[in-house]
Protein backbone atom coordinates (compact mmCIF):
# COMPACT_ATOMS: atom_id res chain seq x y z
CA UNK A 1 0.00 0.00 0.00
CA UNK A 2 1.40 3.27 -1.10
CA UNK A 3 0.11 6.29 1.37
CA UNK A 4 -0.09 9.45 0.49
CA UNK A 5 -0.06 12.51 3.10
CA UNK A 6 -3.05 14.70 3.88
CA UNK A 7 -2.15 17.60 5.99
CA UNK A 8 -3.67 20.38 7.59
CA UNK A 9 -1.02 23.53 8.84
CA UNK A 10 -1.71 24.10 12.36
CA UNK A 11 0.59 27.18 14.13
CA UNK A 12 2.66 26.40 10.82
CA UNK A 13 3.03 22.62 11.80
CA UNK A 14 1.74 20.19 9.28
CA UNK A 15 -0.21 17.79 11.00
CA UNK A 16 -1.41 14.69 9.45
CA UNK A 17 -5.01 14.03 9.05
CA UNK A 18 -5.08 10.28 10.10
CA UNK A 19 -6.52 7.52 12.78
CA UNK A 20 -5.55 5.19 15.09
CA UNK A 21 -5.56 2.69 12.11
CA UNK A 22 -4.25 4.61 9.53
CA UNK A 23 -1.50 5.43 11.74
CA UNK A 24 -0.70 1.80 12.28
CA UNK A 25 -0.47 0.90 8.53
CA UNK A 26 1.70 3.73 8.08
CA UNK A 27 4.36 3.02 11.00
CA UNK A 28 4.19 -0.74 9.55
CA UNK A 29 5.50 0.26 5.86
CA UNK A 30 7.95 2.34 7.00
CA UNK A 31 9.44 -0.24 8.93
CA UNK A 32 8.87 -2.08 5.92
CA UNK A 33 11.93 0.14 3.98
CA UNK A 34 14.51 -0.92 6.96
CA UNK A 35 15.64 3.14 6.26
CA UNK A 36 16.13 5.36 9.05
CA UNK A 37 12.82 7.64 9.83
CA UNK A 38 10.82 8.81 13.01
CA UNK A 39 7.19 9.40 13.57
CA UNK A 40 6.08 12.27 16.08
CA UNK A 41 2.91 13.08 18.48
CA UNK A 42 2.48 16.60 18.74
CA UNK A 43 0.64 18.36 21.56
CA UNK A 44 -0.35 21.96 21.70
CA UNK A 45 2.26 22.79 24.37
CA UNK A 46 4.50 21.60 21.18
CA UNK A 47 3.15 23.16 18.40
CA UNK A 48 3.42 26.59 20.57
CA UNK A 49 6.93 25.91 20.85
CA UNK A 50 7.48 24.67 17.23
CA UNK A 51 6.61 28.55 16.74
CA UNK A 52 9.31 29.70 19.13
CA UNK A 53 12.13 26.90 19.10
CA UNK A 54 14.00 26.26 14.95
CA UNK A 55 15.29 22.62 16.37
CA UNK A 56 11.34 21.39 17.06
CA UNK A 57 9.83 22.94 14.20
CA UNK A 58 12.45 21.12 12.10
CA UNK A 59 11.98 17.80 13.48
CA UNK A 60 8.52 18.42 12.87
CA UNK A 61 9.10 18.98 9.01
CA UNK A 62 11.23 16.50 8.49
CA UNK A 63 9.05 13.90 10.25
CA UNK A 64 7.82 11.24 8.08
CA UNK A 65 4.27 11.68 9.78
CA UNK A 66 3.05 13.95 12.49
CA UNK A 67 0.09 12.78 14.58
CA UNK A 68 -2.78 15.31 16.45
CA UNK A 69 -1.52 14.26 20.14
CA UNK A 70 -4.72 15.78 21.80
CA UNK A 71 -7.87 16.10 21.51
CA UNK A 72 -7.91 20.07 20.74
CA UNK A 73 -4.96 19.47 18.02
CA UNK A 74 -7.89 17.08 15.84
CA UNK A 75 -10.31 19.84 17.00
CA UNK A 76 -8.11 22.37 15.24
CA UNK A 77 -7.97 20.28 11.58
CA UNK A 78 -11.28 19.43 11.88
CA UNK A 79 -12.04 23.39 12.10
CA UNK A 80 -9.70 23.78 8.58
CA UNK A 81 -12.14 21.09 6.97
CA UNK A 82 -10.34 18.23 7.81
CA UNK A 83 -13.69 16.01 9.01
CA UNK A 84 -11.66 12.92 9.34
CA UNK A 85 -8.96 13.81 11.49
CA UNK A 86 -8.71 11.64 14.86
CA UNK A 87 -6.73 12.69 18.07
CA UNK A 88 -3.58 9.82 17.87
CA UNK A 89 -2.25 9.96 21.22
CA UNK A 90 1.65 8.34 21.27
CA UNK A 91 0.61 6.13 24.66
CA UNK A 92 -2.47 4.75 23.18
CA UNK A 93 -1.02 4.17 20.13
CA UNK A 94 1.91 1.61 21.39
CA UNK A 95 -0.61 -1.14 22.58
CA UNK A 96 -1.80 -1.17 18.89
CA UNK A 97 1.89 -1.30 17.77
CA UNK A 98 2.55 -3.56 19.96
CA UNK A 99 -0.47 -6.46 19.57
CA UNK A 100 0.60 -6.30 15.66
CA UNK A 101 4.31 -6.10 15.94
CA UNK A 102 3.36 -9.31 18.11
CA UNK A 103 1.18 -10.93 15.45
CA UNK A 104 3.64 -9.85 12.49
CA UNK A 105 6.72 -11.36 14.04
CA UNK A 106 8.23 -7.67 14.37
CA UNK A 107 10.51 -6.71 16.87
CA UNK A 108 10.82 -3.74 18.64
CA UNK A 109 12.92 -2.18 21.08
CA UNK A 110 12.84 0.95 23.97
CA UNK A 111 15.07 3.71 24.40
CA UNK A 112 14.31 6.07 26.59
CA UNK A 113 12.99 6.25 30.52
CA UNK A 114 14.53 5.14 34.07
CA UNK A 115 15.69 1.80 34.30
CA UNK A 116 13.25 1.05 36.83
CA UNK A 117 10.44 2.07 34.29
CA UNK A 118 12.01 -0.27 32.07
CA UNK A 119 11.92 -2.84 34.64
CA UNK A 120 8.34 -2.95 35.64
CA UNK A 121 7.56 -1.77 31.92
CA UNK A 122 9.39 -5.19 30.61
CA UNK A 123 7.37 -7.35 33.14
CA UNK A 124 4.01 -5.92 31.79
CA UNK A 125 4.92 -5.99 27.84
CA UNK A 126 6.05 -9.77 28.65
CA UNK A 127 2.99 -10.68 30.83
CA UNK A 128 0.38 -9.11 27.53
CA UNK A 129 2.31 -9.47 24.84
CA UNK A 130 4.20 -12.99 25.55
CA UNK A 131 5.02 -13.87 21.82
CA UNK A 132 6.57 -9.78 21.55
CA UNK A 133 10.13 -10.16 19.67
CA UNK A 134 11.54 -7.43 21.72
CA UNK A 135 15.51 -6.82 20.61
CA UNK A 136 17.09 -4.12 22.70
CA UNK A 137 16.16 -1.89 25.77
CA UNK A 138 17.78 0.77 26.99
CA UNK A 139 17.58 3.47 30.06
CA UNK A 140 20.43 5.98 28.33
CA UNK A 141 22.16 7.99 31.00
CA UNK A 142 20.37 11.71 31.61
CA UNK A 143 23.34 13.53 31.34
CA UNK A 144 24.75 14.17 27.51
CA UNK A 145 26.01 11.04 25.87
CA UNK A 146 29.48 10.96 24.89
CA UNK A 147 30.48 10.77 21.21
CA UNK A 148 31.54 7.18 21.54
CA UNK A 149 28.59 6.41 23.95
CA UNK A 150 26.05 7.52 21.70
CA UNK A 151 27.49 5.81 19.03
CA UNK A 152 27.41 2.43 20.51
CA UNK A 153 24.00 3.13 21.06
CA UNK A 154 22.93 3.05 17.17
CA UNK A 155 25.42 0.23 16.52
CA UNK A 156 23.51 -1.98 19.23
CA UNK A 157 19.83 0.01 18.11
CA UNK A 158 21.11 -1.37 14.31
CA UNK A 159 22.26 -4.64 14.96
CA UNK A 160 19.51 -5.81 17.37
CA UNK A 161 17.33 -6.40 14.07
CA UNK A 162 14.26 -4.35 15.46
CA UNK A 163 11.60 -2.53 13.17
CA UNK A 164 9.91 -0.17 15.63
CA UNK A 165 11.90 1.50 18.16
CA UNK A 166 9.67 3.74 20.70
CA UNK A 167 11.69 6.54 22.13
CA UNK A 168 11.41 8.15 25.72
CA UNK A 169 12.92 10.89 26.22
CA UNK A 170 10.33 13.45 26.63
CA UNK A 171 9.49 16.01 24.70
CA UNK A 172 11.37 18.13 23.25
CA UNK A 173 14.40 16.04 23.99
CA UNK A 174 13.02 12.62 21.83
CA UNK A 175 12.09 14.88 18.74
CA UNK A 176 15.30 16.37 18.33
CA UNK A 177 17.19 13.02 18.95
CA UNK A 178 15.32 11.18 16.13
CA UNK A 179 15.60 13.96 14.02
CA UNK A 180 19.74 13.83 14.47
CA UNK A 181 19.64 10.07 14.58
CA UNK A 182 17.15 8.22 12.64
CA UNK A 183 19.21 8.50 9.46
CA UNK A 184 21.84 6.60 10.95
CA UNK A 185 19.67 3.90 11.82
CA UNK A 186 17.82 0.89 10.00
CA UNK A 187 14.24 1.53 11.72
CA UNK A 188 11.02 3.25 12.68
CA UNK A 189 11.78 5.83 15.62
CA UNK A 190 8.44 6.86 17.59
CA UNK A 191 8.28 9.46 20.03
CA UNK A 192 5.82 8.40 22.76
CA UNK A 193 6.60 10.54 25.35
CA UNK A 194 5.54 9.56 28.56
CA UNK A 195 3.93 5.86 27.06
CA UNK A 196 6.99 3.94 29.61
CA UNK A 197 5.47 5.15 32.58
CA UNK A 198 1.96 4.23 31.66
CA UNK A 199 2.75 0.68 30.44
CA UNK A 200 4.67 0.44 33.54
CA UNK A 201 2.03 1.06 35.69
CA UNK A 202 4.13 4.43 37.44
CA UNK A 203 1.13 6.47 35.84
CA UNK A 204 -2.74 6.01 35.09
CA UNK A 205 -3.69 6.69 31.57
CA UNK A 206 -6.60 9.19 31.46
CA UNK A 207 -9.82 7.30 30.15
CA UNK A 208 -10.84 7.80 26.68
CA UNK A 209 -14.13 9.20 27.35
CA UNK A 210 -11.61 12.10 29.07
CA UNK A 211 -9.87 12.57 26.16
CA UNK A 212 -12.66 12.70 23.69
CA UNK A 213 -14.27 15.83 25.32
CA UNK A 214 -10.23 17.43 26.15
CA UNK A 215 -10.00 16.56 29.50
CA UNK A 216 -7.57 14.39 29.48
CA UNK A 217 -4.44 17.02 30.52
CA UNK A 218 -6.65 17.45 34.08
CA UNK A 219 -5.84 13.58 34.76
CA UNK A 220 -2.15 14.43 33.71
CA UNK A 221 -2.09 17.15 35.77
CA UNK A 222 -3.64 15.51 38.80
CA UNK A 223 -0.52 13.54 38.47
CA UNK A 224 2.27 15.51 37.72
CA UNK A 225 0.96 19.04 39.31
CA UNK A 226 4.59 20.51 39.52
CA UNK A 227 6.00 19.52 35.97
CA UNK A 228 3.08 20.67 33.96
CA UNK A 229 1.28 22.84 35.72
CA UNK A 230 3.37 25.53 33.24
CA UNK A 231 3.27 23.35 30.30
CA UNK A 232 -0.69 23.55 30.89
CA UNK A 233 -0.17 27.32 30.21
CA UNK A 234 0.11 26.99 26.91
CA UNK A 235 -3.67 25.64 26.35
CA UNK A 236 -5.02 29.53 26.08
CA UNK A 237 -1.92 30.48 24.05
CA UNK A 238 -2.46 28.04 21.72
CA UNK A 239 -6.22 28.15 21.12
CA UNK A 240 -5.68 32.19 21.01
CA UNK A 241 -2.94 31.49 18.13
CA UNK A 242 -4.96 29.13 16.35
CA UNK A 243 -7.92 31.04 16.36
CA UNK A 244 -5.55 33.93 14.94
CA UNK A 245 -4.55 32.18 11.80
CA UNK A 246 -8.24 30.61 11.20
CA UNK A 247 -9.63 34.10 11.14
CA UNK A 248 -6.94 36.15 9.45
CA UNK A 249 -5.39 33.38 7.18
CA UNK A 250 -1.90 34.17 8.93
CA UNK A 251 -0.04 31.45 10.73
CA UNK A 252 4.20 31.10 11.93
CA UNK A 253 7.16 30.44 10.70
CA UNK A 254 10.83 30.79 10.57
CA UNK A 255 12.52 33.76 8.03
CA UNK A 256 15.68 34.73 9.01
CA UNK A 257 18.58 32.98 10.92
CA UNK A 258 19.09 32.54 14.52
CA UNK A 259 15.24 31.75 15.40
CA UNK A 260 13.57 34.99 15.09
CA UNK A 261 9.90 34.37 14.52
CA UNK A 262 7.92 36.07 11.84
CA UNK A 263 4.13 35.80 10.86
CA UNK A 264 4.01 34.57 7.18
CA UNK A 265 0.76 34.95 4.93
CA UNK A 266 -0.76 30.92 4.92
CA UNK A 267 -1.70 29.16 1.78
Amino acid sequence: MVFTRSTGAVLGTAIDVTTYASTCDRIFELASTREGSYVCFATAHMLVEATRNRSIDRAYREAAQVNPDGTPVAWCLRLMGHSGADCVSGPRMVPRLLEKAESCGVAVGFYGGRPETLRLMMNVVSRDYPKLRVGYVQSPPFRPLSAAEQQKDLDDINTSGIKLLFIGLGSPKQEAWMNQYSPSLNCVCLGVGAAFEFLSGEKVMPPEWMQKIGLAWLVRLCQEPRRLARRNLYSPVFAAMFFRQLITGFTFGFSSPGGVVSETEGE
